[in-house]
C-alpha cells in the first residue's frame, strides 16, 4: 500500500510539469510547420502543400488554423492559412468575412499564385463566399464544405467549446487519443455505420485524430472563436454575387451545421450543385473520406482548366 501511495503521490506531483512540457512542445511544433509571409495587409500564417497542380484555398473552421486542412494530391496544391485570431495570423487583419476575404487575397498576391479553387468548411464558409463574390477573377470555383452560408446564433449550442480550458480539453483529447480505435469511434460518431466506415483503415483514424487535435490549445485560437461567433450571428452572405462554378457538399447527418444551410446556398447561387452524403455528419471527411475525395479533385481539375 506504501509503494502504491508514493507512485500515486509521484504522478500527482509530476502532473503539472508533464502537462506544462506537452502544451510547450505542441506549440513550438505549430510554429515549426507553418510558414509567415509578410502580405500588404500585414503577417499571414500558412501552409502550402505539393508539389505541382492548381491549387485548393482551403479555409478552415472553428476553431482551427492551418493545421486543419486536407492532404494535397499528385493533382494539386494545397494552401491554408489561419484565419485572422487563428494561432499566429492576428485578429487586426480582418473581423469580418469579407475583410477576411481581402486577407485571403493578399496572400496569393504575396506567394504569387493568380487563382485558385476555394474550399470554406464550416466556420471558413462566410469568408470564402466573400472571397468568391468578390474576387471572381482570382476563383476558379467554390466548394462549400458543411458550410456556414447564414447568420445563426450557435453560442448557446457550441457554449461548451467556447468555455472550455486548455487544460480541461486537453484531459479530454488526451482520453480520446488513448482510446482504442473502436472506442474512439464509438465516442465520437453515434451513427454505427459511420464508425464502420472510419475502422475499415487505419488512415481514417489518423485522419480522425488529427483533425480532433486541430482545435487545441484554445488560447491560440480563441480570439477567432469569440470573433467567428460574433459574426455567425449577424452577416449576410452574398449569395447572388456569386458567379463562379459551385459546389456544396454536406452530409445529412450534420448536427453541427445543419444542411439547410447547404440548400440555401444552392437556392441563391446561380447553378450551384449539391452532393448529399448520406449518413455524413461533421466528421465526415475521415468517415465518406473515399467517397468525397474523387469528388473535390473532380471539381478542382475541371474548373482550374478552363
Amino acid at each position: 500500500m506504501k509503494i502504491f501511495i508514493s507512485l500515486l503521490l509521484a504522478i500527482v506531483v509530476s502532473f503539472p510539469s508533464y502537462y506544462a512540457y506537452f502544451k510547450y512542445s505542441f506549440l513550438n511544433n505549430l510554429k515549426a510547420n507553418s510558414e509567415i509571409v509578410e502580405t500588404s495587409l500585414g503577417s499571414v500564417e500558412y501552409t502550402l502543400k505539393g508539389n505541382t497542380g492548381p491549387v485548393l484555398l482551403f479555409i478552415h473552421g472553428t476553431p482551427g488554423g492551418y493545421d486543419q486542412t486536407t492532404g494535397a494530391t499528385d493533382e494539386f496544391r494545397v494552401l491554408t492559412p489561419s484565419r485572422p485570431g487563428y494561432l499566429r495570423t492576428s485578429i487586426l487583419l480582418g473581423k469580418t468575412p469579407l475583410e477576411q476575404a481581402k486577407v485571403f487575397k493578399a496572400l496569393l498576391d504575396a506567394l504569387g499564385i493568380d487563382k485558385v479553387t476555394v474550399m470554406g468548411v464550416s466556420g471558413g464558409g462566410p469568408s470564402s463566399l466573400e472571397f468568391a463574390a468578390k474576387f471572381p477573377e482570382r476563383t476558379h470555383g467554390l466548394i462549400a464544405f458543411e458550410a456556414v452560408s447564414y447568420a445563426e446564433d450557435l453560442t448557446e449550442t457550441d457554449a461548451g467549446i467556447i468555455g472550455a480550458s486548455d487544460f480541461s480539453l486537453w484531459i479530454q483529447l488526451a482520453s480520446l487519443s488513448f482510446l482504442s480505435n473502436e472506442n474512439l469511434a464509438s465516442a465520437i460518431l453515434p451513427n454505427p455505420k459511420n464508425r464502420e466506415k472510419l475502422l475499415n483503415k487505419p488512415k481514417n483514424v489518423e485522419e480522425l485524430k488529427k483533425l480532433v487535435w486541430s482545435i487545441w490549445p484554445l488560447s491560440a485560437r480563441q480570439e477567432g472563436i469569440k470573433n467567428d461567433y460574433e459574426q455567425f450571428s449577424n452577416f449576410s452572405a452574398p449569395l447572388n454575387e456569386i458567379t463562379v462554378p459551385t459546389l456544396a457538399i454536406h452530409g445529412n447527418e450534420d448536427i453541427n451545421v445543419d444542411i439547410s444551410h447547404a440548400t440555401t446556398l444552392v437556392e441563391n447561387i446561380q447553378g450551384a450543385e449539391l452532393y448529399t452524403v448520406k449518413g455524413g455528419d461533421h466528421y465526415m471527411s475521415s468517415t465518406h473520406a473515399e467517397e468525397i475525395n474523387p469528388l473535390i479533385e473532380k471539381f478542382i481539375l475541371k474548373y482550374s482548366h478552363q
